[in-house]
């Protein structure tokens, strides 16, 4: 009996060893400090709208930034403008602003999101912005053109979209906007270190030789 009992402690720790061996789970990060974000990132290009002229481009629109492509997508147009001292991407109505990242995998996406009226002036009202729809959301009041928001996926999954809702009713309408995206590589998740590793590879020699005790504790007819 003494020995059974031996056996099964022996068989709890081999278990914790090679459970201690596996990885954390990785998750989505999301962030609203925009220092924090890049502070978080192995490698990120902005896109500032700089070099666009104020109008009213076709959609989509295909925009390209070091390492990454995406296409700009609002059902009735899109508007480009100076709002809150810089220059932005906005709707051209009251609809959503969609993101759809068409080359260069990030693995990391951010910026200052927030709404504006037809004039392009700032308006204290709700945005929401949800990455890889259904995955994550952040939304807030907010009349700042340096509202951020930001989110990585530690475990290397690409994001494929964003897509930025405005405030719905109210007078004037709103404008989903957004400015100074950002697009990047979260640094790698973590993976089994050396020691894990040969615990694991300890565990396993160990199961053999409890295999074995266990063999030769089984009472003989």
């Amino acid at each position: 009996m003494k020995l059974y009992k031996s056996i099964f402690h022996s068989a709890i720790i081999s278990a914790s060893i090679v459970a201690a061996s596996l990885p954390v789970r990785a998750a989505i990060v999301t962030y609203t400090d925009r220092d924090a974000f890049l502070a978080a990132l192995s490698s990120s290009s902005t896109d500032n709208y700089n070099d666009l002229t104020t109008g009213f481009p076709s959609s989509p629109l295909s925009r390209t930034i070091s390492g990454y492509t995406y296409d700009a997508v609002a059902t009735n147009g899109l508007h480009i403008g100076s709002a809150g001292g810089s220059q932005v991407l906005s709707t051209d109505d009251n609809e959503s602003l969609t993101l759809n990242f068409t080359a260069g995998a990030p693995t990391a996406v951010g910026g200052y999101f927030f709404n504006i009226d037809d004039s392009l002036n700032l308006l204290n009202r709700v945005i929401t912005v949800t990455v890889n729809p259904g995955a994550s959301a952040q939304s807030v009041v907010t009349g700042s053109a340096t509202n951020f928001f930001g989110w990585l996926d530690d475990s290397g999954t690409p994001f494929t979209s964003l897509v930025i809702a405005p405030g719905a009713g109210g007078f004037p309408a709103a404008f989903a906007t957004v400015d100074d995206l950002v697009l990047g590589r979260a640094a790698p998740a973590s993976v089994p270190g050396p020691l894990p590793l040969i615990g694991a590879a300890t565990a396993f020699g160990f199961s053999r030789r409890l295999r074995s005790r266990i063999a030769a504790a089984r009472p003989r007819a």
